[in-house]
């Protein structure tokens, strides 16, 4: 199991992990934490406590895809029309893209 399928497993338990100092503390509902959990809990306990303790401004998450540049309208999402305007962003990173009429313009 990886760290993150351990993580997601926790909390679809209610299980809470925190750390304190060195330690890695847990908050279950009773039952809750089974042997199997405990002993992959144990298995990764390096990597919990380097997440757990890490500051919260720092993204641990690599970062979204960048897709430079923009002019592939096949991966372009747009918003709901809006005072006649479409608002349109990527659908890979969510960069914003730009406006434009929600009709094409009669010349």
């Amino acid at each position: 199991m990886t760290v993150d399928a351990l993580l997601v497993a926790l909390a679809s338990q209610d299980i809470v992990l925190s750390v304190a100092g060195e330690r890695l503390l847990f908050d279950a509902p009773a039952g809750a934490l089974t042997p199997e959990l405990r002993a992959s809990i144990a298995a990764h306990r390096g990597e919990l406590v380097r997440r757990l303790s890490a500051p919260a401004d720092r993204p641990i998450a690599s970062p979204p895809p960048k897709c430079s540049p923009h002019n592939d309208p096949r991966q372009w999402v747009d918003g709901a029309p809006i005072d006649g305007r479409i608002r349109t962003t990527c659908g890979t990173c969510g960069r914003f893209i730009g406006y434009r009429p929600t009709e094409p313009r009669m010349t």
